[in-house]
């Protein structure tokens, strides 16, 4: 095969690749606030998956998008700041609440994450020190913190 061929199967290789992973053209777009301006976009990223995205500050970027598995809600991503970086996960397993992955300084890594059992807060991991390594954790029973677990960080 020669060069011009094989580099020509490589420059299409790559766009459909690309074009791939680009999210798909909306099927639905609502404006919400009558302000003349698209606010609501809804995708079909499968024959089961469906993505919501929501622009609750009026810069014509979604900043909230919740995500849905055959109907059902299995996660919500918020851009709290507005920078363009999701900071707030929630997943749901089963319609509850499973999880949710806070970075409350918007550094680009979460500081907290929250495991929820049967819809009910189980555990909070904190990271205080930055290093991606939970330092604390802390455990909850029926709605109350029975014991928080100190982890020292390795260095």
């Amino acid at each position: 095969m020669g060069s011009e061929r094989l580099s020509f199967i490589c420059i299409v290789l790559t766009i459909l690749l690309i074009g791939c992973a680009r999210r798909p053209a909306p099927i639905a777009t609502y404006d919400r606030n009558h302000d003349g301006r698209v606010d609501e976009w809804v995708y079909r990223i499968s024959n089961s998956e469906l993505e919501e995205a929501f622009d609750t500050n009026d810069d014509g970027k979604a900043d909230l998008i919740k995500m849905y598995v055959n109907g059902r809600l299995v996660k919500i991503e918020q851009d709290r700041n507005h920078d363009g970086r999701m900071d707030l996960v929630q997943e749901y397993h089963d319609g509850k609440l499973s999880r949710v992955v806070r970075d409350d300084d918007f550094d680009g890594k979460p500081e907290t994450v929250e495991i929820y059992r049967n819809g009910h807060l189980a555990m909070v991991e904190h990271d205080s020190t930055g290093r991606g390594v939970a330092d604390s954790v802390d455990y909850y029973e029926n709605g109350r913190l029975v014991r928080t677990d100190h982890r020292r960080p390795k260095d």
